[in-house]
């Protein structure tokens, strides 16, 4: 009876107890994120040990061996696109996120095996990508291990932060190339008719800051298509103004007022108040050119 009772003791309260008799909280608490970047979304699922006073670089991890990157279950990311990672290619899929950590430099691991508990029985033969990173210091202190994501228009940093130490590297999707792709072949030879493609390739390239005058030219496709896209003149109006084409903004806004002057609205309240706002920028425009 003594062997049956220290046997449910150490097995803990998942083979004695209903988990309502048992509140309380992990120790190292299931953390999850996901983000839309670009065309892909990007989710990671991990256990968040806490620092809870030790010496986690050197101490509780140890340098120089493989990591799991977390606490319990190994650390996966799943991309639902390819991506490269760190420079390296990754098909679409989920991925076990290892790592080696050094004082001057980290090794980052994805490996196709996620059934890991622990680093134990990590198989350097499955990893899928592999490269070298340079741990800094962060600028606050993480109690718990931290994982996020910061957003590089279209593209990602991928971040993992604790104690004081923080390692980042990058993560490309293939947005920009299939946006190029589309542009060249439905949008510059005229297939598409659709007027809200050409203004969204030309507000896509505005804000990407890569060929003004090609967004121009889409734009203007887009108005043969609809001549009332209101769209596309603010995006046109906006690269005047980056270029400092004041003159051609002031055309353009002029162009646009008459298109709302003869263009059927729900209400008239709103026509007055969109008449309004195209002179207040035809104002502050003028003022800008003195």
């Amino acid at each position: 009876m003594r062997c049956i009772l220290l046997l449910v003791i150490l097995a803990g309260p998942h083979l004695s107890m209903a988990q309502d008799d048992y509140p309380y909280p992990s120790l190292s608490p299931k953390g999850t994120i996901t983000q839309a970047v670009g065309n892909t979304e990007i989710s990671v699922v991990y256990e968040r040990p806490s620092v809870r006073g030790r010496k986690i670089y050197g101490g509780l991890v140890p340098w120089n061996k493989v990591w799991r990157t977390g606490a319990g279950h190994c650390t996966t990311v799943s991309f639902d696109r390819p991506v490269i990672v760190g420079g390296q290619p990754i098909a679409s899929g989920t991925y076990s996120l290892f790592t080696i950590p050094d004082p001057d430099e980290w090794v980052v691991i994805f490996n196709a095996d996620t059934t890991l508990y622990g680093s134990g029985k990590y198989n350097p033969i499955k990893d899928v990508a592999r490269f070298s990173v340079q741990p800094t210091k962060t600028g606050r202190f993480y109690e718990a291990l931290t994982i996020d994501i910061d957003l590089v228009p279209n593209n990602a940093e991928m971040y993992v932060s604790w104690a004081n130490t923080q390692i980042g590297f990058p993560i490309q999707t293939t947005t920009d190339a299939e946006i190029d792709r589309f542009i060249e072949t439905e949008l510059i030879s005229g297939k598409s008719k659709v007027s809200d493609s050409y203004a969204g390739a030309a507000s896509y390239l505005y804000f990407q800051r890569t060929d003004y005058q090609l967004a121009l030219t889409l734009s203007r496709k887009a108005l043969a298509l609809d001549p009332n896209n209101t769209w596309t003149y603010n995006t046109e109006i906006a690269i005047y103004k980056e270029l400092k084409l004041y003159d051609k903004a002031l055309l353009a806004l002029e162009e646009l007022l008459e298109r709302v002057k003869k263009r059927p609205y729900e209400k008239e309240a709103y026509r007055e108040e969109d008449i309004k706002q195209i002179k207040e920028r035809y104002t502050q425009i003028e003022k800008q050119m003195q």
